[in-house]
């Protein structure tokens, strides 16, 4: 799917990617079905408390849906995957630095996208007891105005038995691949100097 195609749902997919965020009381959860459910009324309590601040204080806001999402969402590994073999060329600081890059532009693009979503409705549509395995995909449908979001959730449990979140794949969009394949274009673009591409990464251009 292109990034034009994607530009029409982008406020509607970037709200159900928040909702896949887990606070630190939801992380000691150890059913990750119960976890994302439970953790959709605080964030959109965020929304509501906080995204009046959104143009005349953004970083504020920002800070708040960060705190949110910093516990439970691994992206440090979600910007390895984007980098893709490009990662194995980088140095430890060029990774470093582009996870922190991809961490603060995407949590600025989808607090602006939903800064108004004070209500949504929410249902994980295939809840279950807490998996064996270290790995789940949790489905979930969020209505809004806007319509129905189908979202697939991919969550790994770490070695202190945390489960943590690695990819989402809205209405049939697999993000992780979509920035992965932005990042290899922007990689050709400015042959092959990942700095460049680092310096000039957004999350905004990739997705909106």
């Amino acid at each position: 799917m292109t990034t034009n195609r994607l530009s029409s749902k982008v406020r509607v997919l970037f709200s159900a990617f928040l909702l896949s965020c887990l606070s630190p009381f939801a992380a000691a959860a150890q059913n990750p079905y119960t976890l994302i459910e439970g953790v959709s009324n605080e964030l959109l309590g965020v929304i509501r408390a906080e995204g009046q601040h959104v143009n005349s204080n953004p970083q504020r806001y920002y800070a708040a849906v960060d705190r949110v999402l910093a516990p439970v969402v691994d992206f440090n590994f979600i910007a390895r995957g984007v980098m893709g073999d490009y990662a194995n060329k980088a140095t430890p600081a060029q990774r470093a630095k582009f996870a922190s890059t991809f961490r603060r532009d995407l949590v600025a693009t989808f607090a602006r996208g939903v800064a108004t979503f004070g209500t949504m409705d929410v249902k994980v549509v295939n809840p279950g007891s807490a998996p064996s395995g270290k790995r789940v995909n949790v489905l979930q449908e969020v209505r809004s105005k806007e319509g129905v979001t189908k979202v697939s959730y991919t969550l790994v449990r770490n070695r202190s038995g945390q489960w943590k979140l690695i990819n989402v794949i809205l209405n049939g969009v697999n993000l992780g691949k979509t920035f992965r394949g932005q990042f290899s274009q922007a990689m050709q673009t400015n042959k092959g100097d990942i700095d460049k591409v680092i310096a000039g990464w957004s999350a905004a251009d990739k997705v909106g």
